[in-house]
């Protein structure tokens, strides 16, 4: 009995040590690269199309908290092979006010990026940023 109850509990911490399984790829999830927590931040719904030859991407962001939050944020251009196709960009400041939604929108700087990637970075983690 007494093994069977050491054999559980390491099942157990084995089980909870376990890391999540990847986002699909082509979901939302697997665009978004978080440099940082992203607690009390969601990204939701992202609409992508392409306009006049450039993609365009508009991302959902939502603060579940009541606090304000700060992030940074820029977006990668891919290409077809899944290297980027342009140079990168700068960072940019969100704060997203108590319970807010907002919506990031951004144009695709060259023809060539036929897919993106969200990077966010949190305050806590921002000490590197402008180096």
């Amino acid at each position: 009995m007494r093994t069977l109850i050491i054999a559980g509990l390491a099942l157990g911490l084995l089980a909870g040590c376990a890391t999540p399984p990847p986002p699909a790829p082509g979901s939302a999830a697997s665009k978004v690269v978080s440099l940082g927590s992203m607690e009390h931040i969601q990204v939701g719904a992202m609409r992508v199309a392409r306009e006049n030859g450039f993609l365009t991407v508009k991302v959902e962001l939502t603060n579940s908290s009541h606090k304000n939050r700060s992030m940074y944020y820029r977006f990668a251009w891919l290409g077809n092979d899944g290297f980027p196709v342009a140079g990168e960009e700068s960072w940019k400041s969100l704060t997203l006010y108590g319970t807010q939604t907002a919506y990031l929108p951004a144009i695709a700087p060259v023809p060539q990026a036929t897919d993106f990637r969200l990077e966010v970075q949190t305050p806590d983690n921002s000490v590197n940023l402008f180096r």
